[in-house]
């Protein structure tokens, strides 16, 4: 059994990178609390489970994956910047856009689960799957306008409540124990996405 998770569980982080043994910083009040702890509650069922019925449960901590096929009205900031680049609308940043993401490629993501899947004698049972190369929002609008060749501009609006200020994680088990890596550079990642969201006419 596999339990996707996500970086969400480190909550605003105070340690970086995260390591899975990092137990996050969540404001259990705050907007954005529910979904975090929607996805911690669910990682301790999942152990409950693995404790009461001795089975083998993996759990995989997701971080910022993007690519082809994501709904461009689904809120994350690779399809909305896409999306506002390719309308010409000028892509929003909220904050000043310093704040950093770790963006992993799909096809990254799905390397990662297959490893996860198909490795026996683990010796841990929840791992990081994710790209180490922090990139800020700011940067990310930058490359999505360069690609796309729009006369967009960026915008800026106030950052939200508990919003991160930085997301980097730690995938030291998943190289070591999983042989896994991401390989996809986000300038590769994001032409791949981009050509996806013409294809669609977005």
């Amino acid at each position: 059994m596999v339990f996707a998770s996500t970086s969400e569980v480190y909550g605003d982080p105070e340690v970086h990178p995260q390591p899975e043994t990092y137990t996050g910083n969540v404001n259990i009040r705050g907007v954005r609390g529910c979904y975090d702890e929607s996805k911690r509650f669910g990682e301790t069922l999942t152990v409950a489970y693995q404790r009461k019925y001795d089975v083998d449960v993996r759990t995989i901590r997701i971080f910022n994956t993007y690519g082809p096929r994501m709904r461009s009205d689904d809120g994350r900031v690779v399809p909305t910047f896409v999306t506002q680049a390719l309308q010409g609308k000028d892509l929003t940043i909220y904050g000043d856009g310093e704040q950093t993401r770790s963006f992993c490629y799909v096809d990254d993501l799905v390397d990662g689960l297959m490893s996860l899947m198909n490795t026996d004698n683990l010796k841990h049972d929840v791992y990081n799957i994710g790209k180490e190369n922090e990139r800020t929002i700011k940067e990310l609008a930058n490359e999505v306008l360069d690609l796309t060749n729009t006369r967009s501009e960026i915008t800026y609006e106030p950052l939200p409540e508990d919003d991160p200020g930085r997301r980097k994680p730690d995938i030291t088990r998943a190289r070591t124990e999983l042989g896994w890596e991401p390989e996809i550079p986000l300038r590769e990642g994001l032409k791949k996405t981009i050509e996806y969201y013409e294809s669609k006419s977005v």
